[in-house]
């Protein structure tokens, strides 16, 4: 028997019918591909990063404060996110003046390096401020609830630490 007899030429025939379905198929997978990866990142997402406030009254919770105790977490956060605005709205300038006097083709380096100094003892002032608050905040905790808190915010710090990293990879 012969290969013609047989049916089996050296080459398939693609008809247009045939071709338009590869297509088709082709189109249909890499549209549910794109349509799951959509769910995927979708329903991976990082959940979305809590508030200062939201994060510490989180905290509170696990840590069955007192009514006292309460309201010092409440004067500590806000007290803390006070300090914190206030200490963006004092160093932006600072930092967009060392920038601009970088930008200048004959930037001064000991303005820029004084700004930067500047910019530094201002927010050495505020790391003091907020370390006498949180050691008054502390002062009111029980044993284990400070514990816990500082576990707590040492665990906050190195996630926040690992993400800069993994962002900057």
């Amino acid at each position: 028997m012969s290969v013609t007899t047989a049916g089996l030429s050296g080459r398939p025939r693609w008809t247009r019918q045939r071709t338009l379905a590869a297509i088709l198929a082709i189109s249909v997978a890499l549209n549910l591909c794109a349509i799951a990866g959509g769910v995927w990142g979708r329903v991976n997402a990082p959940p979305p990063q809590l508030t200062a406030s939201e994060r510490f009254h989180r905290l509170a919770e696990t840590l069955n404060l007192t009514a006292d105790q309460r309201v010092a977490l409440d004067s500590y956060v806000a007290a803390m996110t006070a300090r914190g605005e206030r200490m963006r709205q004092e160093l932006e300038p600072m930092m967009d003046s060392a920038w601009a006097e970088v930008a200048k083709p004959d930037a001064d380096q000991a303005r820029v390096l004084q700004l930067l100094d500047d910019a530094g003892n201002h927010r050495r002032v505020f790391q003091h401020e907020a370390v006498a608050a949180t050691l008054s905040l502390l002062a009111t905790l029980t044993p284990d609830q400070r514990t816990r808190f500082v576990a707590d915010e040492r665990a906050f710090h190195a996630a926040q630490r690992r993400r800069r990293a993994d962002e900057s990879r």
